[in-house]
């Protein structure tokens, strides 16, 4: 299996879970939204599309920490 596609699938899936799932401001949710579709078009939207996905798995293991801290 390509790892490209990897990638490719983990992004789009972590930032359909944001943005339908996580109480965060609707800008935020619009930002990631429009870096995940600039990745499409841009020369290196692997890159983009890698961090995107890194960002996202922090921010969901930074709620998880804060919902069992409370």
């Amino acid at each position: 299996m390509p790892y490209g596609l990897i990638i490719l699938v983990a992004s789009i899936a972590l930032t359909v879970v944001f943005v339908f799932v996580t109480d965060t401001s609707y800008w935020l949710k619009a930002l990631v939204t429009a870096l995940l579709v600039v990745s499409f078009a841009w020369r290196y939207g692997f890159y983009l599309r890698a961090g995107l996905g890194v960002f996202i798995a922090l921010f969901f293991t930074y709620l998880k920490a804060r919902w069992e801290h409370d």
